[in-house]
């Protein structure tokens, strides 16, 4: 994955231009919810078909769906993301620069 210039990350992140003291969390967050959609589309299922395999009612899914996902853990939407066939995988190691990051790997997506 390329790295990208924090000038970058600014334009990408809505959350970090309007200043949120969460940004990074918010815009993975985000990564992960338009994972979510883009997984129940590719199966083909309702909402309601999408809920009851990860364990969730319709209403949230459609709430989290809709963008409002604020109250729901970045842990919560990885056991949704696994409960539909995705791999979820956290690695941890250092940086080599002064300032870590935060990768979602396998897009093109790159938290600030």
């Amino acid at each position: 994955m390329s790295k990208t210039h924090p000038a970058n990350d600014l334009e990408r992140n809505v959350w970090l231009q309007l200043g949120f003291r969460d940004a990074e969390a918010h815009f993975l967050k985000a990564e992960l919810v338009l994972r979510l959609a883009r997984r129940i589309k590719s199966l083909g299922l309702t909402q309601q078909q999408a809920a009851i395999r990860i364990g969730a009612t319709q209403p949230e899914l459609s709430k989290i769906l809709r963008g409002r996902f604020s109250e729901v853990s970045m842990e919560r939407l990885m056991r949704f993301l696994a409960a539909l066939g995705h791999r979820i995988e956290i690695k941890v190691g250092t940086a080599g620069r002064s300032k870590g990051d935060i990768v979602v790997s396998g897009g093109r997506k790159r938290a600030a």
